[in-house]
């Protein structure tokens, strides 16, 4: 499903991963951590197509990403929910038209994704705000519609970049419980988070990127 064959990449001269490594398969849930620079936010950039490394591979459903068509990466997009760490939230858009937005460009008749979406917006505790927009809502509210937004086309494989970051714990609770649920439906799940302690209490296998370099936790990268 997600395979990193000794990837690395530089932004100018500055290598920001070193020689990664990485496999998961289908149904797979991961934690990514580590300190800020280290290059979480890179490597959920291979995953999600936005980079291609500058050497080594990046294989997503068993595809060499960097052998893709633009026509075939704009499709292989849509099988991978993304929560970036910025929301990146369509500001004249209502939480709901926010939520529905991989629905609708996937050519959907809003009759028919209409409750789902109502469904997953109320789960994410924005029942109450489903006509408001991006700047009348604070951060937290905000990142929780990037993550009903991320799942809402039930993708197969999802990336968080630090999805709890802007949320009081009760809604991190939840919030991950939603990914956890997902990941039991057969979702192939990778959190990049800076909450060890979140990480401690689900006690999902856990990878820590340091200088660039990925390891198991408690190993020493390499």
């Amino acid at each position: 499903m997600i395979e990193l064959e000794g990837a690395t990449f530089r932004y100018g001269g500055v290598e920001a991963l070193t020689n990664v490594t990485l496999s998961m398969e289908q149904g797979a849930m991961a934690f990514l951590t580590g300190p800020s620079g280290a290059g979480k936010s890179t490597l959920m950039k291979l995953l999600y197509l936005s980079l291609t490394p500058t050497s080594g591979s990046v294989r997503l459903f068993g595809r060499d990403a960097a052998k893709l068509t633009r026509r075939e990466r704009a499709h292989m997009r849509r099988r991978i929910g993304v929560v970036f760490q910025d929301f990146r939230l369509l500001d004249h858009l209502s939480v709901l038209e926010n939520i529905a937005l991989p629905l609708r460009i996937a050519g959907a008749r809003p009759a028919d994704y209409a409750s789902d979406v109502t469904e997953l917006a109320e789960w994410v505790g924005l029942g109450g705000r489903l006509n408001a927009r991006p700047p009348e809502l604070s951060g937290g509210e905000q990142q929780r519609i990037a993550i009903a937004r991320a799942v809402i086309a039930s993708p197969e494989i999802i990336l968080a970049d630090e999805p709890t970051g802007n949320v009081d714990p009760e809604i991190a609770a939840r919030l991950m419980g939603l990914l956890l649920e997902l990941n039991r439906l057969g979702k192939t799940v990778l959190v990049a988070t800076h909450d060890l302690a979140l990480v401690a209490r689900l006690g999902a296998p856990t990878l820590r990127l340091e200088g660039g370099r990925l390891s198991q936790a408690g190993e020493r990268a390499a």
